[in-house]
C-alpha cells in the first residue's frame, strides 16, 4: 500500500509542477520507465523516491545559500552597471567629436584627392598603353626568333607562346594582329615539318603496299617521326583560326582531322584522285566498286600502324578530342563518299545524255556496292560507321533508291511469274519453315527471298525514318504481289478440267501453285511480324505518328492561343505557360525511337517466354505455332504488327484457291455417282460381312476422288491438305447424306453394304495417312445415318415413336444416342425409310414406293 501511495504522489507532484505538457509527459515517462510495468514487483520505488528528496534538499540548500549572498552581490553588479554607463557616455561624445573631424579632414582635402585620383588614372592608362606596346613588341621578338632558330623544337616552343598569346588577346586590332602572326607562322612551320615528315614517310614507304612484306623501319626513324607527329599536334591552331574547323562537313564527318592525320592523308588522297577522278580507265563511274574496294585496302594496310604510332602521341599530350584512327578513316571514307555522291549525280546526267546504256542499272549497282562496302567497313573497324550511307539518304538520292527498287521488283515479280517454272516446288529456300520441303513454289520462295533482300539493304539505314519508308515499299511489294495472285488464280479456275488433278505431273497445277504460295507468303509475314526489326518499325511507326498528333495538335493549340494574343494580353500569358508545359511533356524523334525500341523488346521477352512456357512438338515444321492454323481477320491483324492487313488478304485469298479446289473435286464426284444414288438399296440381298465388297457403283466415284485428293494433298502444304480433306469430307459428307440417305429406302442388306462403303471405304479416304480411320469423324452425317440405319429393331422403333410423340425433344433423345449432326426431321425420315420398320399392314403402298 505504501509503495502505490509513493508512486501516486511523484506522479501527482510532477502534475502539478509549472511546466508544459510535454515536459510533464517526459518526466512521467521516464518515472514509469524507472518503476516498471509489474504491480507486483514496484520496490524500486523506495530507491526512486529516496534519490529524489536526496536531490530535493541540495537544491534547498542552495537556495538557502544563494539568498544569503543576494545582496552583496546585488550592490556590486549596480556599481558596476553605473560605472560601464559613464564609460558609455565619455565614447559617444569622443565618438561625435572624431566624426566633426574627419567630415571637416574631408572637405579640405577633397580637392587632392581629386586631383590625385586623375593622375592615378592617366599613370593607369600609361601603364596599359606600355603593356598593348609591349605585346606588340613581344610578338615582334617572337617573331624575330622565330626566323632566327633553325630547330625545331625551339621554333614549337616559340610558337606556343605565340599560340598562347593569341589566345589571350582576342578582340581589337592586337587581337587580329596576333592572329595573322599565328595564321602565316603556323603556315611556316607546318610546311617546314611537313617537308621533314615526308621525308620520314619516304623511309617508311609511306603509304603502304598491301601484300608487300615490310620490314621493322629503323629506331632512328621511328623517333624522328614520332617528334614530327608531336611537333604537328603542338602546332595545330586554334579552333577559332582553323576555319575548316569551323564548317560543318558532308558525308558525316563532322570535324576536321587533327593536323597530323592530315599529312598522313596527304599522299593517299593524291593517288585516289590520280587514279579515280581523272580521265585514267580506273575512274570509269560505273564500277565504284573499284576505289571502294581500294579505300578499303588503305584502311586495312594503314589503321593499325596509325594506332600504334600516333593515337599515343595524342595520348601522352593529354588530347581527349583526338581518336587518329577514326579520324584517318573518316577521311579515306570522305574521299569515296564524295566521289560517291558525284559519280551517282553523274548517272543521272549523263544518263540523260544516253551516255550511259542503263543508269538506273548503274545506279542499283552502286547502291549494291554501297551497302557492301558498309558491311565490309563495319566488320574491318568493329564500329558503325554511317558516314558513307548518308550518301544514299540524301533526299533526292533516296527518292531515286526507292524508284529503283521498285522498278527492279515489280520487273522481276512480272518475270517470274511469266515463266513456266513458277510452279515448280523447292526443297528449301529464305524463310522456309523447318520441315517444309516439295512445297514451296519457286515464285513464293523468289518473293520471300526478294523481301528478305530489300530488308537487308534498308536494315542498316541509322535514320527509323528511311527504314519506314522501305517498309511502305515492302507493303506496296505485297498489293503487287497479292493482285498478281488473284489474277492467276482467276486464269487457273477457268483452266480446270475434269483430268485435273488425275495426272501426277512432275509440276503442280497452277491452282495449288498460288494456294501454295499465298500460305507461304502468309506464314512468313506472321513470323517476321515477330522478330526485332519489324517489332521496332511497328512501335516506331505507332509512336512517330502519336508524336505527329501531338505537334499537329500543339500547333493548333500556337494558332489559336495567337489568336487571343490580340484580343487579351493576361490570356495570352496564361496559353504561353500551357504551351511550354506541353512542349516539356512532348518526346523529341530520339526518344521516340528509344521508347519504340525498348517496346520492342519487351514484346520479344513476352512473346519469347509465352512459346518457353506452351507445350509444342519440336517436330513441327513451323516454329511458331500461332501461325499454322487460319486466324480470323481480327487476330490476324493482331499478329501481322506492321504488315497491317497484307496477312488478312492473303488468308482470303487461300481460302478462296482451297474453296476452288474443293468445289472442283466435289462437283466431278457428284457427276460420278448417279449409278450409285440409284442403286436399289431396299432390295440388296444379305451377305455375310466377311464376303463384302465396294460398292461397284461407287468405285470409279471413290478411285477418283481418292486420285485426286492423293495428288492434291501431296502438293498441298501439309497443313492445307489436313483442312482440303476437311472440307471435302465435309461436301461428300452432306451430298451423300442429301442424295442416298434421305432418298432411299434400306432393308438389312441395304444397309449392311451402305455400312461397309461408308466405314471401310469412305472414311479411310479422308484419314490422313498418320492417323487410324477408325478414330475419324470426318463423315458425322453418314456416320450417324449408320448407326440409325443398324439399330436394334426395338430400339429403333422405340426412337422413332419418341421422336413422332415428341418432337420437341428431339435433340436430346439423339443425343442420349451420340447422335449430333442429324436433325429430329432427318432422323425420323431415316428411321422410317427402314424396310423393317414400315408398316406391313400397307405393304402394297410401301412397295409402290420403289
Amino acid at each position: 500500500m505504501c509503495v502505490h501511495t509513493t508512486t501516486y504522489k511523484i506522479q501527482f507532484f510532477v502534475k502539478n509542477l509549472i511546466m508544459n505538457d510535454d515536459e510533464k509527459n517526459a518526466i512521467i515517462q521516464e518515472l514509469n520507465f524507472k518503476i516498471g510495468s509489474d504491480i507486483n514487483e514496484l520496490g524500486s520505488t523506495f530507491a526512486l523516491e529516496s534519490e529524489l528528496a536526496d536531490k530535493r534538499d541540495k537544491l534547498l540548500s542552495c537556495l538557502t545559500v544563494a539568498n544569503n549572498e543576494v545582496p552583496t552581490k546585488l550592490s556590486v553588479a549596480i556599481k558596476n552597471a553605473e560605472v560601464n554607463s559613464m564609460q558609455i557616455q565619455n565614447l559617444k561624445v569622443i565618438s561625435n567629436e572624431l566624426r566633426k573631424r574627419v567630415a571637416v579632414f574631408l572637405e579640405q582635402t577633397e580637392p587632392l584627392r581629386a586631383e590625385m585620383e586623375r593622375k592615378f588614372h592617366a599613370i593607369n592608362k600609361l601603364y596599359e598603353i606600355i603593356e598593348y606596346l609591349r605585346s606588340f613588341e613581344k610578338v615582334d621578338d617572337l617573331s624575330r626568333q622565330m626566323k632566327q632558330s633553325s630547330d625545331d623544337e625551339q621554333l614549337v616552343l616559340l610558337y606556343g607562346e605565340l599560340k598562347h598569346m593569341c589566345q589571350l588577346y582576342q578582340k581589337g586590332h592586337r587581337g587580329n594582329y596576333v592572329k595573322e602572326y599565328t595564321h602565316y607562322w603556323h603556315n611556316v612551320l607546318k610546311d617546314k615539318l611537313t617537308q621533314h615528315f615526308d621525308e620520314v614517310m619516304k623511309l617508311l614507304k609511306w603509304p603502304f603496299i598491301s601484300g608487300a612484306e615490310h620490314s621493322p623501319p629503323p629506331k632512328e626513324v621511328m623517333i624522328k617521326f614520332t617528334n614530327l607527329i608531336r611537333y604537328l599536334f603542338l602546332i595545330e591552331e586554334p579552333e577559332d583560326l582553323n576555319i575548316n574547323a569551323a564548317v560543318a562537313q558532308d558525308f558525316g564527318q563532322e570535324l576536321n582531322p587533327c593536323l597530323p592525320v592530315r599529312v598522313l592523308l596527304r599522299p593517299l588522297k593524291k593517288r585516289f584522285a590520280f587514279h579515280f577522278m581523272g580521265s585514267r580507265q580506273t575512274a570509269r563511274i560505273d564500277r565504284p566498286e573499284w576505289f571502294l574496294t581500294q579505300t578499303l585496302t588503305w584502311i586495312k594496310d594503314h589503321q593499325n600502324f596509325v594506332q600504334n604510332n600516333v593515337q599515343p602521341v595524342a595520348d601522352k599530350l593529354e588530347l581527349d578530342n583526338v581518336n587518329a584512327v577514326d579520324q584517318f578513316n573518316a577521311g579515306l571514307i570522305s574521299l569515296a563518299a564524295e566521289r560517291l555522291h558525284t559519280i551517282i549525280a553523274l548517272y543521272h546526267t549523263q544518263g540523260t545524255k544516253r551516255e550511259v546504256v542503263d543508269a538506273d542499272a548503274a545506279f542499283a549497282h552502286a547502291v549494291d556496292e554501297i551497302l557492301g562496302f558498309n558491311r565490309e567497313l563495319s566488320t574491318l573497324t568493329g564500329k558503325e560507321i554511317n558516314s558513307i550511307l548518308s550518301v544514299l539518304t540524301k533526299a533526292e538520292t533516296f527518292v531515286r533508291w526507292l524508284a529503283v527498287e521498285k522498278k527492279y521488283a515489280l520487273s522481276k515479280m512480272d518475270e517470274i511469274l511469266g515463266s513456266d517454272q513458277w510452279t515448280e516446288p523447292v526443297v528449301t529456300g529464305t524463310g522456309v519453315a523447318t520441315g517444309a520441303i516439295l512445297w514451296v513454289p519457286r515464285a513464293a520462295d523468289w518473293f520471300v527471298t526478294l523481301l528478305k533482300t530489300i530488308e537487308d539493304r534498308y536494315a542498316v539505314l541509322p535514320q527509323p525514318g528511311h527504314r519506314l519508308q522501305f517498309l511502305e515499299l515492302q507493303l506496296e511489294l505485297l498489293e503487287e504481289w497479292r493482285i498478281r495472285l488473284t489474277q492467276l488464280l482467276s486464269a487457273a479456275m477457268d483452266s480446270l478440267v475434269p483430268e485435273t488433278f488425275l495426272s501426277p505431273g512432275p509440276t503442280s497445277h497452277p491452282l495449288i501453285a498460288v494456294t501454295n504460295t499465298a500460305h507461304h507468303s502468309r506464314i512468313v509475314l506472321l513470323q517476321w511480324a515477330n522478330s526485332l526489326h519489324y517489332l521496332q518499325l511497328h512501335y516506331y511507326r505507332r509512336q512517330f505518328q502519336h508524336f505527329t498528333q501531338q505537334q499537329h495538335h500543339e500547333d493548333s493549340s500556337i494558332s489559336s492561343s495567337s489568336s487571343d494574343d490580340d484580343d487579351d494580353d493576361d490570356d495570352s500569358s496564361e496559353g504561353h505557360t500551357k504551351k511550354a508545359s506541353r512542349a516539356d511533356e512532348t518526346m523529341s524523334l530520339k526518344e521516340v525511337e528509344l521508347r519504340a525500341k525498348k517496346l520492342a523488346l519487351n514484346e520479344m521477352i513476352r512473346r519469347d517466354s509465352m512459346i518457353h512456357e506452351q507445350l509444342y512438338d519440336i517436330t513441327a515444321p513451323i516454329a511458331n505455332l500461332a501461325v499454322t492454323e487460319p486466324l480470323s481477320g481480327d487476330e490476324d491483324m493482331e499478329e501481322a504488327g506492321v504488315f497491317a492487313e497484307a496477312p488478312a488478304l492473303l488468308s482470303r485469298l487461300l481460302n478462296a484457291a482451297l474453296d476452288a479446289i474443293s468445289e472442283h473435286i466435289t462437283l466431278e464426284f457428284k457427276a460420278s455417282i448417279r449409278d450409285y444414288k440409284k442403286q436399289k438399296w431396299h432390295n440388296l440381298p444379305v451377305v455375310e460381312e466377311l464376303a463384302l465388297t465396294v460398292s461397284p457403283a461407287l468405285c470409279a466415284p471413290l478411285s477418283g476422288l481418292s486420285a485426286r485428293l492423293s495428288s492434291v494433298s501431296a502438293r498441298l502444304a501439309p497443313c492445307l491438305a489436313v483442312r482440303l480433306r476437311a472440307q471435302l469430307a465435309t461436301n461428300v459428307d452432306r451430298c451423300l447424306f442429301e442424295t442416298v440417305v434421305l432418298e432411299n429406302w434400306f432393308n438389312t442388306g441395304g444397309t449392311m453394304q451402305f455400312t461397309f462403303d461408308v466405314k471401310r471405304n469412305l472414311v479411310p479416304t479422308f484419314a490422313p495417312p498418320s492417323k487410324v480411320a477408325s478414330q475419324m469423324n470426318q463423315l458425322p452425317k453418314l456416320l450417324e445415318s449408320c448407326k440409325l440405319l443398324n439399330q436394334d429393331y426395338e430400339d429403333a422403333r422405340r426412337l422413332r415413336d419418341m421422336l413422332e410423340r415428341k418432337p420437341e425433344l428431339a435433340r436430346d433423345f439423339l443425343g442420349n444416342q451420340g447422335i449430333t449432326s442429324i436433325t429430329g426431321m432427318e432422323a425420323l425420315q431415316i428411321l422410317n425409310q427402314r424396310t423393317d420398320l414400315c408398316d406391313t399392314n400397307s405393304a402394297a403402298s410401301v412397295l409402290e414406293l420403289f
